[in-house]
């Protein structure tokens, strides 16, 4: 039986998958609405809905060209706490590694960035919760904390991230 949330998520994600500029086979107009539609979405959001549309609204990052909307996104999914934006954005940090990888840079860069702000607890929750994930993903997302932090996103902040220390 689809629940109303099933229902949303399924839109979520078909708009979430940004129209591209060089789409010959959408109308513009058309592009526009569900980008438009796309953001109102995600500005409807209050943080109280529960943890699983903060993972919905990371699972509809699924384009390099955004034309903004991934920031919305983002914006979105923080609405929803330190935990369960991190919880969130561990899920799909193995799928955005491998398929968009500016974007998985872009996502931890905003948690580094959070450093001696008020928001620094948001790194001991990602270092805590990323020590709790399976080995194999651990590995992964720390190569990448590291290729990032040479000479990528992380590259002003290395050291904060992956810390099995908290933070």
């Amino acid at each position: 039986m689809s629940t109303s949330f099933d229902h949303w998520k399924s839109e979520l994600l078909e708009l979430g998958h940004i129209i591209q500029d060089h789409d010959t086979n959408t109308p513009a107009d058309e592009a526009e609405r569900c980008f438009h539609r796309y953001c109102a979405m995600l500005d409807a959001l209050t943080g109280a809905e529960g943890e699983q549309y903060a993972l919905a609204v990371l699972q509809s990052v699924q384009v390099e060209h955004d034309y903004g909307a991934y920031q919305t996104a983002r914006h979105a999914a923080w609405r929803f706490g330190e935990t369960s934006y991190c919880a969130a954005l561990l899920h799909e940090l193995p799928r955005l590694i491998t398929t968009l990888p500016d974007w998985a840079g872009e996502f931890l860069m905003v948690i580094a960035n959070a450093a001696d702000t008020r928001h620094a607890p948001v790194i001991t929750c990602f270092n805590r919760l990323l020590a709790a994930r399976p080995e194999a993903e651990q590995r992964q997302i720390a190569a990448f904390i590291a290729q990032e932090e040479d000479d990528g996103w992380l590259s002003h902040c290395a050291g904060l991230l992956g810390n099995r220390h908290g933070g």
